[in-house]
């Protein structure tokens, strides 16, 4: 058949609408193009929902594996002076030796030597349960997929065996003393129920899945707490501040000596409850502060009313005012009293 390269796009289409009469099944269907489905929004529900399918695909291949696994390994051995079983996949067994694939996850380390005259010149290092035991061998093969190790074992090493016949029905067992009087046991356990093993998995990924899930919604209340006391804080410090505009009033000035800015120097404010000609002047609350480095000073939440300004320079013992006991500024609510600045270098009453 000759190459349809030569041939435009539109004259390839008449040559199928031709060959499609040769069947009366196309004449009377028409070509309907289809839609392509839009490609999905990056929402929360379809985040968490994608969340929820990639933990589904995980927990199946992660039962797959153990499935894998479990027919893999499915026989178990223990060895001299070492209580736990260990899960191999028995290849041979006779008079002499026990010969079975080990898997990695429970080699420790390798120590191989080159003897003469010995069957028996390798060291496997077992680790089972966070328990390890050193095992006599002889290494036959070392594989990377599926990475395993092939030992075989002196028969007199090995106390116990526990094989699994798949195509059996029936456990059988058997006991026996050889010529060094160790106790053998050798048995089919019995099969995995594979079903049940899956749905225990499905259980505990599922739980982990939820306490995840909770943690996650846990987080995002503990976010929304934060963000609703920093709300509530900022409508409080507002209140504040307009109830502070509303009931007090703030007081700024300097303090100077010779003419220079006079840092270090305590300032007191004294309310006059009463002054005057008529009875002695009597004194209300007070405020109290220390100018910066530039000379200035300035309180806040004062009560309106007349003040009377005292001051004590540094290295004085006792406060300094004007000589008249008259307020010497007022303070309106709302508003900032800005005091005329005050030199300090001149006499007045200590």
């Amino acid at each position: 058949m000759p190459s349809w390269k030569t041939l435009s796009e539109e004259d390839r289409w008449h040559i199928i609408d031709y060959i499609k009469t040769f069947n009366k099944g196309f004449l009377n269907n028409k070509r309907e193009g289809f839609e392509i489905a839009k490609e999905i929004p990056e929402t929360s529900g379809t985040i968490k929902k994608g969340e929820r399918m990639m933990y589904k695909t995980v927990c199946v291949l992660i039962m797959l594996l153990l499935t894998i696994c479990t027919k893999l390994c499915a026989d178990t051995l223990k060895v001299e002076d070492f209580g736990e079983k260990i899960s191999v996949k028995i290849l041979e067994m006779n008079d002499e030796y026990v010969k079975a694939v080990f898997p990695k996850r429970v080699i420790g380390s390798i120590n191989v030597q080159s003897k003469r005259g010995d069957k028996y010149t390798d060291t496997v290092f077992i680790r089972v349960n966070d328990k390890e035991k050193s095992i006599i061998c002889k290494i036959g093969e070392i594989t990377k997929s599926p990475a395993s190790i092939t030992l075989r074992i002196p028969r007199e090493k090995v106390t116990a065996l526990q094989i699994d016949f798949p195509d059996s029905e029936q456990d059988m067992y058997s006991e026996r003393r050889d010529n060094y009087g160790l106790h053998r046991e050798e048995s089919r356990s019995a099969p995995v129920d594979t079903e049940k093993l899956k749905e225990q998995i499905k259980d505990e990924l599922m739980y982990a899945f939820e306490r995840q899930q909770g943690r996650n919604e846990s987080e995002i209340e503990e976010k929304i707490k934060e963000n609703l006391t920093i709300e509530f804080e900022k409508k409080q410090q507002i209140k504040e501040d307009i109830f502070e505009a509303e009931n007090y009033g703030k007081v700024s000035g300097r303090m100077l000596n010779k003419g220079k800015t006079l840092p270090g120097c305590q300032v007191r404010i004294t309310l006059l409850e009463k002054w005057g000609f008529f009875g002695s002047p009597r004194e209300g609350a007070h405020f109290e502060t220390v100018t910066d480095e530039n000379g200035h000073y300035s309180f806040d939440k004062v009560t309106q009313g007349g003040y009377k300004l005292y001051w004590k320079p540094p290295h004085e013992s006792s406060w300094i005012r004007s000589v008249k006991m008259e307020p010497d500024f007022f303070v309106e609510t709302g508003e900032i009293s800005s005091v005329f600045d005050r030199e300090t270098n001149i006499r007045t009453i200590n």
